[in-house]
């Protein structure tokens, strides 16, 4: 017995051997590897591949934004025609059913010697559903006697209106000798049935060539001077108008633009620049000029406020002896207001109008261009106002009356022409109410270019056209 219990207590004693301890720290170290596998490393491989993804997702935003930065120029293009070509489109219709409107237009286009208006009655305006969209619309009936010609004429100038007016209905009947009778029915369309009106619209396209008084007066406190073009505010207000009566014994004035009509748009030059424009009747000459309101905070390289003409089309096609521009201020200013010129390689030509405002009231704002010969052409751009850095300053201005002033020894003959380059499909109806607001005025464009008729001018042939 004794025996046995020793033999137990050498073998509880025995020692391991090499090979068994070399397996047990094998052992260990395979589960602190499992562990740190486990616990450390594979929650950080996990975190990282998370980290990595994002990394690649924002790298992938950053190329999309510079992608988007590098076309900002041409996006900004884009956007800039798109903007004009709503505004074309939009002047085409009338911004709201408004009568005075109506009538105004009717007036010009029913002016015909060879076509008597009975009467004109307006239907209520109503909502008219095309596709799923509600628009305005009035109906105008017009019961007349006319000539076929005169009736002829009517029709055209409705057709070829510078709003929209759709001929619905027309009735002729023999009245007495060649005279016919019969009824117009017009239907008109108004925007603010689409969309909010835009204050930079026109809300009366005016024909500035016309030959028949408006017959609506603006406001009971506005004097207007028929020789002057002035407005009568107070005494204090009176212009001196010394210096451009000297302009108008010396020069030949070119008006260039009257701001009568068309739309005109606000452009800043950087995000802290605000402004708009609007129609004003405060006018030195007919009806409407342009009120100017701008809030300038000088944060941008350049800090500039702009009257965008590009789209009117007014070119200047040799050096005069200067631009005059009509400026109405509320209060003193430090801006510098000058024009910008566009040549026909697209460069521009910069003219200071003025270093600062230093009036109140209405002033004859006027500047000598490039006498360089090679410069010409130049497409007046845009009128700005610019203010230095780290200034601000917020205002309203009046425009009016662009003019060009040429000595009257350069033209002989006192009078003005322009020119026009026949389009496919152009009539003489057509060119004449382009440039004069009537078609009767066709047989001047047939004089001065010696011919006869429609079959006389094809694609491509300069016409000359008496202002």
């Amino acid at each position: 017995m004794e025996k046995m219990n020793l033999l137990k207590k050498m073998k509880l004693q025995r020692t391991m051997t090499n090979n068994e301890k070399k397996l047990l720290i094998l052992l260990g170290i395979v589960i602190v590897l499992w562990a740190t596998f486990r616990f450390v490393i594979l929650p950080q491989h996990t975190k990282l591949q998370a980290l990595t993804d994002e990394k690649n997702e924002y790298e992938e935003k950053i190329s999309r934004v510079n992608l988007i930065l590098k076309k900002e120029g041409k996006i900004q293009k884009q956007w800039e025609d798109l903007h004009t070509e709503k505004i074309a489109l939009s002047n085409k219709y009338f911004p709201i059913i408004d009568q005075p409107q109506i009538i105004y237009l009717l007036n010009e286009i029913l002016n015909n010697e060879d076509m008597n208006v009975l009467d004109i009655n307006f239907s209520r305006p109503k909502e008219e559903y095309i596709g799923d969209l509600a628009v305005n619309t009035m109906d105008i009936y017009i019961p007349y006697k006319a000539k076929y010609e005169g009736l002829l004429e009517t029709i055209k100038g409705i057709t070829f209106s510078p709003k929209k007016m759709l001929i619905t209905n027309l009735t002729m009947d023999k009245d007495e000798g060649e005279v016919l009778a019969g009824n117009i029915s017009v239907k008109i369309y108004g925007l603010d049935g689409i969309e909010e009106l835009d204050n930079n619209m026109a809300y009366i396209t005016i024909i500035s060539n016309s030959e028949k008084d408006n017959p609506f007066i603006p406001f009971d406190y506005f004097d207007k001077s028929t020789e002057e073009g002035l407005l009568l505010e107070d005494e204090n207000n009176l212009i001196n108008l010394e210096e451009n009566i000297n302009i108008e014994e010396n020069y030949n004035k070119e008006l260039l633009e009257d701001f009568e009509s068309g739309s005109f748009n606000f452009i800043p030059s950087n995000q802290y620049v605000k402004g708009n424009v609007y129609r004003s009747v405060n006018s030195i000459s007919d009806k409407y000029s342009i009120r100017f309101e701008y809030n300038i905070f000088a944060f941008g390289d350049e800090n500039r406020a702009y009257l965008d003409l590009f789209s009117k089309d007014i070119v200047i096609k040799y050096p005069p002896s200067s631009i005059g521009l009509w400026i109405y201020s509320y209060g003193y200013s430090p801006v510098t207001l000058g024009i910008r010129f566009k040549g026909q390689a697209d460069e521009k030509v910069e003219v200071e109008l003025s270093k600062g405002i230093s009036w109140i009231g209405w002033k004859y704002v006027q500047v000598s261009l490039p006498s360089d010969l090679s410069l010409y052409p130049l497409q007046l751009d845009k009128i700005y106002i610019d203010l230095a850095y780290n200034r601000d300053d917020y205002g309203v201005l009046i425009f009016d009356k662009i003019e060009a002033n040429y000595p009257k020894e350069s033209n002989n003959t006192n009078n003005s022409f322009t020119f026009y380059v026949v389009e496919k499909g152009d009539t003489l109806d057509e060119i004449s109410l382009k440039f004069y607001g009537t078609i009767k005025k066709k047989n001047i464009i047939l004089k001065y270019n010696e011919i006869n008729s429609d079959k006389d001018i094809r694609e491509g042939k300069v016409l000359v056209i008496p202002r």
